[in-house]
C-alpha cells in the first residue's frame, strides 16, 4: 500500500512515518522545503517538496497513490496559521478527485465535541480558529465523496506510549490527551479499519491505572 503524509516534517506526522514504514508501508512525505526533509532514512520512503494547499502540487503527488494521512495544523492558534486545516481539505478533495484517491485520514481538536467540563467550555473561545477550521476542515471532508476517517484529539504530548483509546462520536472519557505516538498508530491503524469509513474518533491515551499502594 502508498501511502501520502503530509505534515510529514512536524512532531506527529514523523511518528506516522516511521509506523508507516515499520508496517512495511510505501510512504511518500510531503514536506514544505528542503530544509525539512525527514531524517529518516528508509527504502520504502520518498520525500517530495512543496505546498499541501495547492491542489495542482497534489494532483501530481496523488497520483498512483493510495492514502494520504494529514497532521497539517497550525503552530500557533492564529487565523492565518490555522487555515491550513480547511485549505489542506480544499486542495486535497481536488487533487483526489482528479487522481480518484479515495482513503483520507485527517487530524483535528476534540474540542468540537460537545463540553463536558468547565475548561471545555472555555478553551473554545481561547483558540476560537483552532475550532473553526478544524470545523471548516472536516465540513469540505463530510461533503465530498472520499473514504474519510476524522481523528479529534485533545493535548498532544511527547510521551514514549504507542498505545491509545479511541471512541466513534466522541472522546474517551477523561482522554484530555495523547502522545504523538499514540496518535499516529491510531491513523495507521485505521488505514484498513472499515469501521472506520466516514467517522469521526476521539483518541486520547490509555487511562493511567493507579499505583499499588
Amino acid at each position: 500500500m502508498k501511502v501520502i503524509v503530509l505534515g510529514a516534517n512536524g512532531r506527529t506526522g514523523q511518528h506516522v512515518l516511521q509506523v508507516a514504514l515499520e508496517r512495511g508501508l510505501d510512504v511518500t512525505a510531503v514536506v514544505r522545503s528542503h530544509d525539512k526533509q525527514p531524517s529518516i532514512k528508509h527504502e520504502k520512503l520518498t520525500a517530495t517538496i512543496g505546498d499541501p494547499c495547492d491542489p495542482e502540487f497534489l494532483t501530481k503527488v496523488f497520483r498512483g497513490q493510495d492514502v494520504v494521512i494529514s497532521t497539517l495544523g497550525g503552530r500557533r492558534p492564529t487565523k492565518a496559521a490555522t487555515s491550513v486545516y480547511f485549505q489542506s481539505a480544499d486542495a486535497i478533495v481536488a487533487a483526489a478527485c482528479d487522481t480518484g484517491l479515495k482513503r483520507v485520514l485527517v487530524t483535528s481538536t476534540a474540542l468540537l465535541f460537545p463540553p463536558r467540563t468547565l475548561i471545555e467550555k472555555i478553551l473554545p473561545l481561547i483558540v476560537r480558529h483552532i475550532v473553526r477550521s478544524a470545523a471548516r476542515m472536516e465540513q469540505v471532508l463530510k461533503a465530498s465523496d472520499l473514504d474519510w476517517t476524522v481523528a479529534r484529539c485533545g493535548f498532544l504530548t511527547s510521551e514514549d506510549e504507542p498505545k491509545y483509546r479511541s471512541e466513534q462520536g466522541r472522546s474517551p472519557l477523561n482522554g484530555s490527551s495523547v502522545s504523538r505516538l499514540g496518535l499516529a498508530h491510531f491513523l495507521v491503524d485505521a488505514i484498513e479499519e472499515t469501521d472506520s469509513s466516514c467517522q469521526v474518533f476521539g483518541v486520547s491515551s490509555p487511562e493511567k491505572q493507579p499505583k499499588p499502594k
